[in-house]
């Protein structure tokens, strides 16, 4: 059994996990990777973007708000967000809600081979699983 099927067989739900520093950082801060991940303002700071859907409830505060007014740069008409940021830290531990998922982040396609955490906030995020490690 090589180590990404027993660290994926371990991920369940109720698992504690962490940020993997190795696939997530950067050598000069501590990781593995050549380059950041997602940004070097992130990379410096210990901190992953993970992603969540919006609800109903922050869609009609969109369009109730005045960004959500006029057209954008091509002429058309706005798009409300289908999804928000959550700010992951390295070295905290979160709990596992759902271990295989896929999220639908966007516009597209659902992103598969994703888990979704509880974060310090009561919030869902969701990630990547190979970016995680259980502890």
């Amino acid at each position: 059994m090589t180590k990404e099927n027993k660290v994926t067989k371990l991920l369940r739900k109720g698992a504690l996990v962490m940020l993997d520093e190795m696939k997530c950082f950067t050598t000069t801060e501590g990781g593995g990777l050549r380059f950041p991940l997602i940004n070097l303002h992130n990379d410096k700071a210990g901190t992953y973007l993970a992603h969540r859907p919006i609800t109903a409830e922050e869609v009609s505060a969109w369009r109730a708000s005045p960004e959500s007014k006029g057209l954008d740069c091509a002429g058309e008409t706005k798009l409300p967000p289908t999804c928000t940021t959550i700010t992951l830290h390295r070295g905290r531990v979160y709990r596992v809600l759902r271990a295989r998922c896929r999220a639908q982040l966007g516009w597209g396609m659902p992103d598969g081979g994703m888990t979704e955490l509880e974060t310090e906030t009561g919030e869902s995020a969701f990630i990547k699983r190979d970016l995680l490690r259980v502890v």
